[in-house]
């Protein structure tokens, strides 16, 4: 009776471990960028490891679907803009793993390489959805000169195993712009780019916006 009362405590304090271990994994899984007003809970920092993750695979994901028509400059074939916050480590760390060329976005390359910027991350446990931007290489360029742009939503499954994607679809010409430019480095020195507590609650952001309601 005593060995079995010993297995109980021993078994009910492994399951106590791995119920927090599963918490922890889904608190650092649930993220919004840009904020989601009175969501404290989620995880609001660019420099979450998931959220690098998921961009990575969105990213990758687009311009392999739509891959820039010109060669390689000395290796470099596109740029990819992140939203403010991330640090200078997170943003090299994204442009690597997307490979294809792609470099974090400067001040010198935006004026040279055509650009893929990232305006939304939403994870939610094992499913995340990412608003890529991409130049409409299909149209070529405005009247004006500059890149025709068309947001791409990428939807993924994941978050315990590597991001995957899982289905996509389009915005309508106009819906999704380009967002400000935000080159690596921008960041200020005194944030130093490594995972830190979820940040304050900002604007609303509707997840769901856009979506093409045939899918």
């Amino acid at each position: 009776m005593r060995f079995l009362s010993s297995v109980s405590r021993s078994a009910l304090a492994a399951a106590g471990l791995i119920g927090l271990a599963m918490a922890s994994g889904c608190a650092r899984e649930y993220a919004n960028y840009p904020p989601i007003q009175g969501d404290t809970f989620a995880v609001k920092d660019l420099n979450s490891r998931q959220m690098q993750d998921a961009m990575v695979a969105a990213l990758r994901w687009t311009v392999l679907r739509y891959p820039p028509p010109g060669g390689s400059q000395e290796g470099q074939m596109l740029a990819i803009n992140l939203p403010p916050g991330i640090g200078e480590t997170g943003y090299a760390y994204v442009a690597e793993r997307v490979g294809e060329g792609a470099v974090p976005l400067t001040e010198e390359n935006a004026k040279r390489l055509p650009v893929y910027h990232v305006t939304r991350v939403w994870l939610r446990g094992t499913t995340a959805r990412i608003d890529v931007v991409r130049p409409l290489y299909e149209v070529g360029e405005k009247p004006g000169g500059g890149a025709v742009n068309r947001g791409v939503q990428v939807r993924l499954a994941g978050g315990w195993e590597p991001w995957r994607v899982s289905s996509s679809s389009e915005y309508e010409v106009g819906v999704l712009d380009a967002p400000e430019l935000n080159p690596i480095g921008s960041m200020p020195a005194s944030h130093s780019g490594h995972p830190t507590q979820p940040g304050d609650a900002g604007e609303t952001v509707d997840p769901t916006a856009g979506e093409d309601s045939k899918k």
